[in-house]
């Protein structure tokens, strides 16, 4: 199901570090982090493995953590990246942050604090429960209440689909046959069709806007 496939970003640094200096302060350097890829105000996922050498553990998250669909879900609501653990451990935001591979780190952009969920604490439920609570920390709205949204619009999608695709099949049919009978219920069985097929893409709107979620920093002043 296309909702539920992850759109991975591999890069090797997600944040630039340096030193600033204050007015007040003048000659006294101030460590500061922030994010460098242009990601606004999503928070980020961050799965450290290095693929090519084999990370142990990492056919049980492919295949089980990261195919949940909650867990496949919630990630709408983070920028998803990949990084090579050398690279990770550069980063100024990621290093020191963990060391089993593979490993998740999730990023707060507003504090930018870094949650960590080691090798053997990766399931899908602590996964689930840290993305819970970082996208709390960024979003207004929950993020556990969009995904049960979005999962009960994915069965009404199931069912809409198979209704669609039903009536696609008597339209063929009802179109090969002749008579005023087969040209009434041809008719009517069009109309379904063309409803159906209407409603599929409000449903699908409505699941787009599901996610336009409003960064809490946003939130206008009383």
């Amino acid at each position: 199901m296309a909702e539920l496939n992850i759109r991975w970003q591999s890069v090797d640094r997600i944040s630039k570090g340096g030193a600033v200096v204050t007015g007040d302060k003048a000659g006294e350097a101030e460590s500061s982090s922030e994010l460098t890829l242009k990601w606004g105000d999503q928070p980020v996922l961050v799965y450290v493995c290095d693929e090519a050498a084999g990370c142990e553990g990492f056919d049980k998250i492919e295949e089980v953590v990261l195919k949940d669909e909650k867990v496949a879900l919630g990630m709408k609501a983070f920028k998803t990246v990949k990084m090579h653990p050398d690279d990770a451990g550069l980063d100024p935001v990621l290093k020191d942050q963990g060391k089993t591979v593979p490993r998740m780190m999730l990023v707060d952009p507003t504090k930018m604090k870094v949650t960590v969920i080691e090798a053997k604490k990766v399931k899908a439920s602590s996964l689930y429960k840290a993305m819970k609570k970082v996208a709390g920390k960024v979003y207004k709205e929950k993020l556990d209440k969009v995904v049960k949204t979005h999962l009960k619009l994915l069965t009404e999608q199931d069912q809409l689909a198979n209704a669609e695709k039903v009536l696609s099949e008597k339209v063929s049919r009802l179109g090969g046959e002749e008579g005023k009978k087969a040209e009434k219920e041809l008719a009517e069985v069009k109309k379904e069709h063309t409803e159906v097929k209407a409603e599929l893409k409000a449903l699908a709107k409505k699941t787009a806007d599901l996610w336009k979620l409003t960064p809490k920093a946003k939130k206008k002043a009383a």
